[in-house]
């Protein structure tokens, strides 16, 4: 085959490679630049990440058409934060493991959700502060282990088919009423039972029955 008879599918581009200063953002994509005292309108390329600030060297490309394009940051002399820039949906992939580090802190922030979905999740640290309008938890265990649990609420509401309850000593105190109702009630002390009171009433439809080896009445 000839060489003669090969056609290019695109002509080569002569594209100019510069360094420039940017002196204004004006969108998301395009900002203002000065090259050689002399101000351009440049587009930001799609696969810069990191988005320029006022001030920074980038590195800008001139096609032939004369349009400008900024294709990196080259350098930044002032010290503000460095962000990310994405104008897109993003999604972060790998076949391995993926770590953040943060000498300082790190903040999750969302419009509208935060959405956490794995096998297994672990949190440790510190301290903790969780703070919701509202809260729905849903699951098959709840297990808790804490030297100290205070808990502080205008209404604590307990809806269960079953409550089981063990402590080696339960002291409970009502300021004003305490009142328990059931169909059926059991009290089983193997020790003293004591009840003091300044009024005692005792109700019944039916009988009373008081069952002891001595009776003190009076």
């Amino acid at each position: 085959m000839e060489n003669s008879k090969i056609v290019p599918i695109q002509s080569v581009c002569n594209a100019v490679v510069y360094t420039a200063s940017i002196t204004a953002l004006i969108d998301e994509k395009y900002c203002e630049i000065n090259l050689a005292d002399v101000c351009y309108r440049a587009q930001i390329i799609y696969s810069c990440l990191i988005k320029p600030a006022v001030g920074d060297i980038v590195m800008c490309v001139l096609n032939e058409e004369g349009d400008y394009y900024v294709s990196g940051i080259v350098d930044r002399k002032s010290t503000q934060s460095m962000v990310l820039n994405f104008t897109d949906d993003v999604t972060l992939s790998s076949s391995g493991a993926i770590n953040i580090h943060s000498s300082d802190s790190v903040t999750l922030s969302a419009s509208e959700s935060i959405n956490c979905l794995s096998k297994k999740v672990l949190h440790k640290s510190d301290s903790a502060v969780v703070n919701y309008q509202g809260l729905i938890l849903s699951g098959a265990v709840v297990q808790a282990s804490y030297t100290t649990i205070r808990v502080f609420s205008q209404m604590i509401n307990t809806i269960s088919n079953q409550v089981m309850q063990k402590f080696k000593n339960y002291i409970r105190s009502t300021d004003e009423l305490d009142q328990v109702k059931a169909q059926n009630m059991t009290r089983r002390v193997d020790g003293l039972y004591s009840m003091s009171s300044d009024n005692t009433v005792m109700l019944s439809k039916k009988d009373i029955k008081i069952d002891a080896e001595h009776i003190h009445m009076g």
